[in-house]
């Protein structure tokens, strides 16, 4: 009896094993949905097929090489730690790397969606829409939402993806519009009936080795806490932002490249909503604490009339502790923001070139201690700005950071200066009579080196 109740057990669990495995789907646009989906040839058809799954811990989604789907594809299911569901492509040829596509033409929304769902990794998918801009309409790439109140999301890959020619709308404040009218966007959704952000969170994102190209409005944000990761990306031609990563604790954006960025999203006859808008970077950070921003290259930003900002990097609101180093800035509309209720940030190793306007704008306090050190700024035409800027705010004497052993290279047509400045930016006052204290140790300017005008 003994014996044929082991027996029994065994089997039970042999079963319940077996109901557990992760499984394999795969997708053509050849296939059938009324086929299994397990093997290449009982492949499923449709992303709405997809969209009815609900996917288990280990799963793996795989869509054929270089095929198109027309749709939005909204996969449901959570991995745990260790077994991740896995989107993918497969294909029937050795070596083929063609990605396959989704395409949501006129449709508002994303791409790729994921709501509350953790330890998902999507790789090797190359998104589009070629419709043009409509009004109310905003699109998206491949969005991660933490939504509702106490949603942790954990462990998020999105590598290898290609986003382009997607024209959400630069402004208003929907749920697709202004910033989250984005490439890649993982973020978490406020509570709008609440005065604060819900107690949700999202850990552990890695955004890497994705190209986008052609987009409006932003090209990557991230919103998360710890571990964030976002490297290694390249952005070409944006309206808004390129990347921008917020709230984080020790993250880490580098060896990103983001080229002609901030080209639309100051347009002074832009429609779309009060709410929008206009001031743009090309890759900044706020809400971070500890957070480098390294080995990372920008050129070309826009600004239009109404963008305030333009510059290639931003130490935003609320930034503390944080990095900027071993970075390459060229033909940018300033180098460097750094705002108030910023404190002991650092700049250092850099390299600026021909960064016009306000090579460094500084809205900070000097007791803030932000500091700006080793690094080498050059200018061979235009003015470059060390700007000094109080906005509408009453005359500021403590504006500033520490400037120490930075080179200043002016030849050319070129030069630096310093100002301090009021009123809207693009026609800011330049103000000569400001008489600033005179510096305490280890403030403002020392031990720089300086050639030319």
């Amino acid at each position: 009896m003994r014996r044929k109740i082991v027996c029994i057990i065994l089997l039970i669990m042999t079963i319940v094993g077996a109901n557990s495995q992760s499984k394999t789907y795969f997708v053509s646009s050849s296939g059938n949905d009324n086929n299994s989906g397990l093997s290449i040839k009982a492949a499923w058809r449709t992303i709405s097929r997809v969209n009815q799954t609900i996917f288990q811990p280990g799963d793996v989604i795989l869509f054929k090489s270089g095929d198109i789907w027309n749709g939005q594809l909204h996969p449901k299911g959570s991995g745990v730690a260790g077994k991740p569901i896995i989107i993918n492509y497969y294909s029937n040829h050795y070596g083929d790397k063609t990605k396959p596509v989704i395409n949501i033409g006129e449709a508002e929304g994303a791409a790729i969606q994921l709501v509350n769902q953790s330890w998902w990794a999507i790789r090797n998918i190359e998104v589009t829409s070629g419709a043009s801009p409509k009004l109310g309409i905003g699109r998206q790439g491949i969005v991660v939402i933490a939504k509702g109140a106490e949603h942790h999301i954990e462990h998020i890959i999105i590598s290898n993806c290609y986003i382009h020619d997607i024209w959400g709308q630069l402004g208003g404040d929907t749920p697709y519009t202004g910033y989250n009218s984005c490439g890649i966007l993982v973020k978490i959704e406020s509570d709008k009936t609440r005065k604060r952000t819900i107690a949700s969170s999202i850990n552990d994102v890695l955004v890497e080795n994705n190209r986008i190209e052609r987009f409006d409005k932003c090209g990557i944000i991230v919103s998360g806490r710890n571990n964030i990761i976002v490297r290694n990306n390249y952005i070409e031609d944006t309206g808004g932002d390129g990347i921008f990563v917020n709230g984080c604790y020790k993250g880490l954006i580098e060896h990103n490249v983001v080229k002609r960025s901030c080209l639309r999203s100051g347009d002074p006859n832009l429609i779309g909503g009060k709410t929008w808008w206009p001031h743009t970077a090309a890759l900044w950070i706020a809400d971070c604490d500890q957070t480098i921003m390294q080995f990372n290259e920008v050129y070309d930003t826009g600004r239009q009339p109404g963008n305030g900002d333009g510059e290639a990097y931003d130490f935003d609101f609320n930034c503390k502790n944080c990095i900027l180093q071993y970075n390459y800035s060229n033909n940018n509309h300033g180098f460097l923001l750094i705002m108030y209720k910023t404190f002991k940030n650092i700049a250092r190793y850099n390299i600026s070139q021909n960064d016009q306007s306000h090579l460094i704008q500084m809205q900070c306090d000097t007791s803030e201690e932000n500091q700006i050190y080793n690094n080498v700024f050059y200018v061979d035409y235009g003015t470059s700005d060390i700007d000094y800027f109080s906005g509408h705010d009453s005359v500021k004497s403590k504006l500033g950071a520490s400037f120490k052993n930075n080179i200043f290279y002016a030849t050319g047509q070129g030069r630096f200066r310093s100002v301090y400045t009021q009123g809207d930016v693009l026609v800011r006052q330049y103000n000569d009579s400001v008489v600033l204290p005179h510096p305490l140790r280890g403030t403002l300017f020392y031990h720089n080196c300086y050639f030319g005008p």
